[in-house]
């Protein structure tokens, strides 16, 4: 029951948060264009190929045997340390953008959302960072462990064992990597949510009682993102449809094309905007008591009736004296 009612808060968070959705399109644009600009500078110095009019029409071995000339020395040093500015930017503006959207999920109806988002975004930013970089450590350290181990085994056992067998131990070797990886992006998450809805600060525990979380939710957890990366491959499978039948032999199939993947990244947005509203009302329904969390119980004490000592608790007592007299 909290697995469906999660998962249609998901689907409504996209519609009722369109202006979140528009956000991180554009950001992925942002980004998109970015590494796509000095890539078509790179492209633009094929004008003057030979064999350079042919790609639009398929295979060429000119232009094949043009690109094997060429020198990439200076291209791949420029695209690997594109990439990694890419991840790493791509890192830090998801951790900010990822605050502001929770602060509007946790907090409909509060304001302006561009103020509200930034707000939001700008003040869980530090926690975030702490919580992906603890994140980061545990994996890593998770997986070192794990591989050492594991990758000693398999090798033992894949020494008289035959191709097929030594295949599926390293396909589950690496099936066990994925889950590993998968948890702790799952407590990444649910501690965000944990920060935002609780306010909470010290993020070592808050990412120690997400794991927790995960571990007694761990099917539920699963079926929010199943269910969201299906319909995301569905979009993609639509797309791949399309393009297939599409053809790119002149300008306006090509901006056609061009103008589909804005769509299908449109709708990823939309997705992990309703991946996070689901994870945010899978929480809510879950989440452990104050008690279970370690908060203090404070218990009244009783006073009895006629412990009435000074004047000013016993002046009631004497006013209802009064009045019925």
């Amino acid at each position: 029951m909290s697995t469906m009612q999660a998962l249609k808060k998901g689907l409504y968070d996209i519609t009722a948060n369109i202006p979140a959705v528009l956000l991180l399109w554009l950001t992925n644009l942002i980004l998109a264009l970015a590494v796509a600009w000095p890539v078509f500078g790179w492209l633009g110095r094929m004008d003057q190929m030979p064999a350079a009019e042919e790609m639009l029409r398929g295979f060429s071995l000119p232009l094949l045997f043009d690109l094997s000339r060429y020198d990439y020395s200076t291209v791949v040093r420029l695209l690997s340390y594109l990439i990694f500015w890419l991840v790493l930017g791509a890192s830090l503006i998801s951790t900010f953008l990822s605050g502001g959207v929770l602060t509007v999920l946790a907090n409909p109806s509060c304001g302006p959302f561009l103020e509200q988002f930034f707000a939001g975004a700008g003040r869980y930013f530090p926690r975030f960072l702490r919580l992906l970089l603890g994140a980061g450590l545990a994996a890593g350290a998770l997986l070192l462990a794990l591989n050492a181990v594991l990758g000693a085994v398999v090798f033992r056992l894949s020494e008289d064992a035959s191709e097929i067998t030594s295949l599926l131990l390293v396909l589950g070797q690496g099936a066990l990597n994925a889950l590993i990886v998968t948890v702790c992006l799952l407590a990444l998450h649910y501690a965000r949510i944990e920060t935002v809805v609780e306010g909470t600060t010290g993020m070592a525990g808050a990412y120690l009682r997400s794991l927790v979380f995960v571990f007694r939710n761990i099917l539920r957890a699963f079926a929010l993102i199943i269910f969201f990366a299906g319909l995301m491959g569905v979009v993609h499978l639509v797309y791949m449809m399309v393009r297939s039948v599409l053809p790119t032999t002149t300008w306006l199939p090509i901006l056609l094309l061009m103008a589909l993947q804005q769509t299908v990244v449109f709708a990823r947005s939309g997705f992990q905007v309703g991946l996070y509203g689901g994870e945010l009302e899978l929480y809510l329904l879950r989440r452990p008591k104050r008690t279970e969390r370690g908060a203090v119980v404070v218990v009244p004490r009783t006073v009895e009736p006629a412990a009435a000592t000074s004047g000013s608790e016993g002046e009631p007592e004497r006013l209802s004296q009064t009045n019925t007299d």
